[in-house]
């Protein structure tokens, strides 16, 4: 028999990581965002859509709106730098927050291991501060038609930030392909399905309002990023991890060696 003192106990300290801190937080900014009170006389931005009753309003949160009018782009009619930052803490449904938050939570966590957590975040925030610039110009140009469209909607998500990690990733694999077999099969399975879903399956085709330019850009960016330090060094810009599970095993063995 096996007494319970003899079994594993749960490393929580594992949880505490900058991507999961970061997904904590991108939920609070949703639901402040949905149902934070708005000012008496408030005139700006709000989510309410008229044609849905008052009380579906109420219970999906289209009742706010009040972090997107002084956080996001687009139909907000400002357009202040700092925009460009603080619209990747917002999101524009449930399913979008959803959607991020899995795939944040695999390929970011996955890229804070590999890289560090404040390389990464750096990489993270940088990648989709830049390619929110480009985003709605290079929409318009592909999309002319939905020009008008695209000026009255608002811009947010971190779907750039994440599709530039993979990007990183990726140009990382590139010149170490060995390190493919260190990736747990969750993470390549959620990268994969977050990619198919975000790109074309839940935005319901390549031109629309969701901006797959947006996440384009970003793989693009973050394989631009990484690719010279790679050329110029190789592996030994890159750190080794070791396959997923395996680093708590390491540490135990190490202490029952001490």
């Amino acid at each position: 028999m096996i007494n319970k003192s003899e079994k594993k106990k749960f490393n929580f300290k594992k949880l505490i990581t900058a991507t999961n801190i970061l997904m904590i937080l991108l939920v609070i900014f949703y639901l402040l965002d949905c149902y934070l009170p708005l000012p008496k006389g408030y005139t700006g931005y709000t989510h309410w859509n008229s044609e849905n009753p008052s009380a579906v309003n109420y219970i999906f949160g289209s009742c706010g709106g009040l972090l997107s009018n002084y956080m996001a782009l687009g139909a907000t009619g400002r357009t202040e730098v700092y925009r460009h930052f603080t619209m990747t803490f917002l999101h524009g449904g449930v399913l979008h927050l959803i959607a991020n938050l899995v795939g944040l939570y695999f390929i970011g966590n996955y890229t804070e291991k590999r890289f560090g957590w404040w390389l990464t975040y750096i990489l993270f925030f940088a990648i989709a501060f830049i390619e929110s610039f480009i985003t709605d110009p290079l929409f318009a140009a592909i999309a002319p038609g939905k020009a008008e469209e695209i000026k009255g909607n608002i811009s947010l998500g971190c779907s750039g930030g994440v599709f530039g990690l993979i990007g990183v990733s990726l140009a990382a694999l590139f010149f170490d392909i060995k390190s493919f077999k260190k990736i747990g099969l969750p993470t390549i399975i959620a990268s994969a399905i977050y990619g198919v879903l975000t790109t074309y399956v839940v935005n319901l085709g390549w031109t629309t309002l969701c901006h797959n330019i947006a996440m384009v850009l970003g793989l693009a960016f973050g394989t631009a990023t990484v690719l010279p330090f790679y050329l110029l060094k190789k592996k030994k810009s890159v750190p080794e991890i070791k396959p997923e599970g395996e680093a708590a095993e390491t540490e135990e063995s190490d202490n029952e060696k001490n």
